[in-house]
C-alpha cells in the first residue's frame, strides 16, 4: 500500500520559499554573521519542500481518515435501508458533500470512487485503490473486509457497523497515546529555540564576545559544526515524536 504525497501549491510552494529565506537568512546572521551565507543553503530548499508536503498529506489523511469514517455511518444507514452498496455509497457522497463541501477531502475521494462505479467499475477495485492513493489502513482494512462479505454475500450494514466500531476503537486508543506525547513534543519544540535565542541574546548584548566565531576558518568550522548538530537534534526528536500504531 503506497501513500501519495500530496503536491504543495503554487501559493504554497510561494509560501515555503518565503518562510525558508528568513530561516536561512537568520541562521546566516547568527552562525557566520553574514546574511548572504544564506545562500549556501539555497540547494536544501528541496527538503523543506518535501517535509511541508508530508505535513500537508498527513493532515490531509488525518480529515480523510475521519470523513470516510462518517462516510461509512451513511453507507450503513442506506443498507439497512434495503439500498444497493453501489447506491449506499453514491448517496454517502452526497451527505459529505453537506457536511465537509464541495472540496472536503473524502468528498473529493469518493466522487472517484462514485465515477468508477457508475462507468461499470466493482466497488471493491474502488476502495483499494482509495486505499492505495492514500495509503491509509483504516481504508484498507474496511476494503478488505467488504470484499470478502460481498464475495460471500454477508450482511452488509452489520459488517460495516462492526468494521467502523472497530476502527473508531484503533483511533481512540492512538489519540490518547497522542495526548500523552503532545506535551512532550510541545517541550521538544519549545527547547529547540532556547539555542537560537540564546545567540541572538549574545550577539544584541555582547556582540564582542561572539567575534571570535566569525570571519575565520576555526570560527566557521565550530558554528558549522554547532549548526549541523542543532538541524540534526531537530530532526530526532521530530521523529521520535510521531507516533506510529
Amino acid at each position: 500500500m503506497k501513500c501519495s504525497s500530496r503536491k504543495l501549491t503554487a501559493k504554497e510552494i510561494t509560501g515555503c520559499a518565503a518562510a525558508y529565506g528568513l530561516i536561512m537568512a537568520a541562521a546566516g546572521w547568527l552562525f557566520y554573521d553574514q546574511v548572504l551565507a544564506a545562500l549556501v543553503f539555497v540547494p536544501f530548499f528541496f527538503f523543506f519542500v518535501k517535509a511541508a508536503e508530508r505535513i500537508k498529506t498527513k493532515r490531509y489523511n488525518e480529515v480523510l481518515t475521519e470523513g470516510f469514517m462518517q462516510s461509512l455511518i451513511s453507507v450503513a444507514t442506506s443498507l439497512q435501508a434495503s439500498l444497493s452498496p453501489e447506491n449506499a455509497f453514491i448517496i454517502a457522497a452526497s451527505d459529505m458533500e453537506k457536511l465537509y463541501g464541495p472540496k472536503g477531502p473524502v468528498v473529493t475521494e469518493l466522487d472517484l470512487v462514485c465515477n468508477r462505479i457508475r462507468m461499470g467499475g466493482r466497488i471493491e477495485d474502488a476502495l483499494y485503490d482509495l486505499a492505495d492513493r492514500t495509503g491509509i489502513p483504516e481504508i484498507y482494512d474496511f476494503a478488505v473486509v467488504f470484499s470478502v462479505a460481498k464475495e460471500r454475500g454477508g450482511n452488509y450494514s452489520e459488517v460495516i457497523s462492526s468494521c467502523v466500531s472497530v476502527i473508531r476503537t484503533n483511533r481512540r486508543t492512538e489519540l490518547e497515546a497522542r495526548i500523552l506525547i503532545r506535551s512532550k513534543q510541545y517541550e521538544q519544540r519549545i527547547m529547540c529555540l532556547i539555542p537560537p535565542g540564546i545567540l541572538v541574546y549574545l550577539r544584541l548584548s555582547s556582540a564582542g564576545f561572539m567575534d571570535v566565531l566569525y570571519h575565520n576558518l576555526l570560527g566557521i568550522s565550530v558554528m558549522t559544526i554547532c549548526l549541523l548538530t542543532y538541524v540534526f537534534a531537530i530532526l530526532i526528536s521530530e521523529k521520535i515524536g510521531e507516533l506510529k500504531i
